[in-house]
């Protein structure tokens, strides 16, 4: 395997590690920001709207009764509007009770799938983190052997190239001065013999 080729390779890597990370951050931080957000619209709506209701309701039992009070002509028209006031009253009470307990409601479920998108949401980073582990432990692994390939071939290589260089004229040299040697000793007169 050539350096390039560990190179490119090492890239491609690089490029879907990136890819994955895009993709774990729109799971993890995006879609639990959206649904997240759609859960606090819907129960602000939910929370405006029982509001709004509660106020025009109460608005218009106060202007019928500030009206009724317009009708007062004589005692038995106002004992009429004295009860109709504590009616009146008693009504804005139960419906306060009942926007509370609305509210309340709201709230407690707002409350509770708050908790469960935060709970899926970690479950989720934890699920990540174990696969980004994972990923990293096989991409460990991966660059070893790669390493390894590349250290081997390089070895290969290079006793390749070492059996096709011809030895260098240092080694002949060398050589020439050895055997030059080996030919005195085998030449020279033995003075004793002689």
């Amino acid at each position: 395997m050539s350096a390039e080729k560990t190179t490119n390779a090492n890239d491609h890597a690089a490029e879907q590690a990136t890819n994955r990370a895009k993709e774990q951050f729109d799971e993890s931080a995006i879609e639990p920001a959206r649904a997240y957000g759609a859960l606090i619209t819907d129960y602000y709506e939910k929370l405006f709207s029982t509001q709004f209701e509660a106020v025009r309701a109460l608005a218009d039992k106060n202007l019928a009764q500030s009206r009724s009070w317009l009708d007062v002509k004589d005692s038995e028209s106002f004992q009429k509007a004295m009860k109709e006031q504590q009616q009146t009253i008693r009504d804005m009470g139960e419906r306060l009770k009942e926007d509370a307990q609305k509210i309340s409601t709201l709230s407690e479920e707002y409350l509770k799938e708050s908790q469960q998108l935060a709970m899926e949401s970690m479950q989720q980073g934890r699920k990540q983190l174990e696969e980004n582990v994972q990923q990293g432990k096989e991409q460990v692994k991966n660059s070893m052997q790669q390493g390894k390939e590349q250290a081997q071939d390089n070895a290969q290589h290079h006793n390749d190239k070492q059996k096709s260089t011809p030895p260098s004229e240092g080694n002949q040299h060398k050589g020439q001065h050895q055997a030059d040697k080996s030919h005195k000793s085998n030449s020279t007169p033995n003075k004793q013999g002689h």
